[in-house]
């Protein structure tokens, strides 16, 4: 069955069915998530071993767009399903496809890890496909935490890539923790841990995720563990790339400034250090990015009202119709296909205040193939101004090119 296209939603990828066990579903799915392609082999296994029983209360850790938590809410109508994610683009996909099916028992919010799941919150079953780059704090952390928040007779149930299982492995073995391997599969393995009577253990989220220290323009800051996009490329090169084409004049001092897909905050942070009395807006779907904004932020004590992190699963919700910015930065997303760049650049141009700027990064492949193009047929004021290993600045103004660089 070819998924359906659906034309009014520029995040749209495709619509796949569901048919396993005598669950029929069918789920949307946005570019740039996890899986977009299928159904996550991974998350079928964990589906085919789930522990036995009538669960009534279920978290689905890392929901994704629903494929493993909405199979489940369809199976047991009576069970109350959590589903938490990250990423609120998940999230918002998640929800859609509870309601597109008619699933009135689930409820889908964003969470880092289990910082926005209630603490005294016990479940019958806590289900997870683990990121395989998430790192081995976090592993830790999830099964204290989850074996601490499962009922007496509760389980908690991961499915991992077969390279993680030493993980798992060595951290049962360490923790003297109950684990049985459920089925090994091909790509993947199922484990299952028991009840834990110890409390929920405090979490760090600092020392959960953090995996180095970068350095970019001067400034040092905390990276953290399987965050998309940063490739060693994009930082040696891209980023410097836009940096370089930052407005130069020491007179010019913008008001607002928006930056958009910030990641771990390395654009408002260069922003907060060249232009200290600016309002910066700072905006990312992921909540792993916008914590670690925020920590980084307060590592240079730039977390003053003029910092001001938006947390949206599209990025356009992030603009209000009558606010203006005197600039913005950001990088445009092969992943997220050129109908969401479409309706991302048509949203910063119509932000920008007059004689605002906008100066944005992309790959020249893109700039090619769906910038130019796009921006010909509509009649945008954009253009490229420098070219370098394989990236493109582009830039928009309300009034033409400024001097003052």
């Amino acid at each position: 069955m070819q998924p359906a296209k659906h034309p009014y939603n520029p995040w749209y990828k495709a619509t796949y069915p569901f048919d396993r066990g005598g669950i029929k579903l069918s789920l949307r799915v946005p570019h740039d998530v996890f899986s977009t392609q299928r159904i996550d082999e991974g998350t079928l296994l964990l589906l085919d071993h789930l522990a036995p029983g009538q669960p009534k209360k279920i978290l689905d850790m890392g929901c994704g767009y629903g494929a493993l938590g909405l199979p489940i809410a369809a199976k047991y109508p009576a069970a109350t399903l959590e589903m938490v994610d990250r990423d609120l683009l998940a999230v918002a996909w998640s929800e859609d496809n509870a309601r597109t099916n008619q699933l009135s028992n689930v409820k889908a919010y964003g969470s880092l890890g289990f910082r926005n799941v209630p603490v005294d919150s016990k479940y019958d079953w806590i289900l997870c496909n683990v990121p395989a780059r998430i790192g081995r704090p976090f592993i830790k952390n999830l099964i204290e935490g989850g074996r601490a928040r499962l009922l007496p007779e509760g389980d908690l149930r991961l499915v991992v890539i077969n390279d993680l299982c030493p993980t798992i492995t060595e951290l049962a073995r360490e923790n003297q923790w109950p684990a049985i391997e459920v089925k090994r599969g091909p790509r993947h393995t199922v484990y299952s841990f028991a009840p834990s009577s110890a409390s929920v253990p405090p979490s760090d989220d600092e020392k959960l995720y953090t995996r180095d220290e970068v350095e970019f323009g001067g400034i040092k800051v905390s990276r953290p563990f399987d965050l998309g996009g940063d490739d060693p490329k994009r930082l040696s090169q891209g980023l410097p790339l836009l940096l370089d084409a930052f407005p130069r004049d020491p007179k010019y001092q913008p008001e607002r400034v928006l930056c958009f897909r910030v990641g771990y905050g390395l654009l408002p942070l260069q922003c907060r250090q060249k232009w200290p009395n600016a309002t910066v807006v700072a905006s990312d779907r992921d909540l792993l990015g916008t914590y670690f904004t925020e920590l980084n932020a307060l590592r240079y004590k730039q977390n003053s009202g003029s910092l001001e992190i938006r947390e949206r699963a599209h990025f356009p919700d992030a603009i209000a119709n009558d606010e203006p910015f005197q600039l913005i930065l950001g990088e445009l997303s092969p992943s997220a296909g050129e109908q969401v760049l479409q309706a991302e650049l048509k949203s910063i141009i119509a932000a920008l205040a007059p004689g605002g700027q906008a100066y944005l990064l992309c790959l020249e492949k893109i700039e090619k193939d769906w910038v130019k193009p796009y921006a010909e047929k509509n009649r945008l004021p954009l253009i490229s101004t420098i070219k370098r290993s394989g990236y493109s600045i582009l830039h928009s103004s309300k009034n033409p090119l400024s001097k003052n660089r």
